[in-house]
């Protein structure tokens, strides 16, 4: 029997990275045919911006091979749903152009309905 998992984030996508893990957790739940989302909330909406550059800090320190969070969104779109809440969006002053097409804007009460439907909700 298929579950519903609705998992939310919190954080900003880089130097916390619970976006970077929060995306292989749902795609694990879609291969075991389990129904999962993400939503993005308060500073994890930064993630849905297009266009993205990944370096932060010490240059000689951070100059990795970190991919852009885009990447990994874009890359797994088909697999399952990513919301991102849009009272935040406005908050921080992000438009509906810089937003990565694919990624559904939620309201509160949407993201209320769908906690109490899911059988699973893990906040990040």
């Amino acid at each position: 029997m298929s579950k519903k998992v609705n998992i939310i984030v919190t954080q900003p996508p880089y130097g916390k990275e619970e976006v970077f893990g929060a995306i292989p957790l749902a795609a694990t739940q879609s291969a075991a045919d389990n129904e999962a989302s993400i939503t993005l909330v308060s500073g994890a909406v930064h993630a849905v911006v297009t266009g993205q550059q990944t370096g932060y800090g010490d240059v000689a320190r951070w100059d990795k091979n970190i991919p852009p969070i885009e990447n990994e969104i874009k890359n797994n779109l088909d697999l399952f749903d990513f919301y991102v809440l849009d009272s935040d969006l406005q908050k921080r002053g992000i438009t509906d152009g810089e937003i990565i097409e694919g990624i559904k804007k939620t309201t509160i009460s949407e993201l209320t309905d769908r906690i109490l439907e899911s059988e699973v909700t893990l906040v990040l």
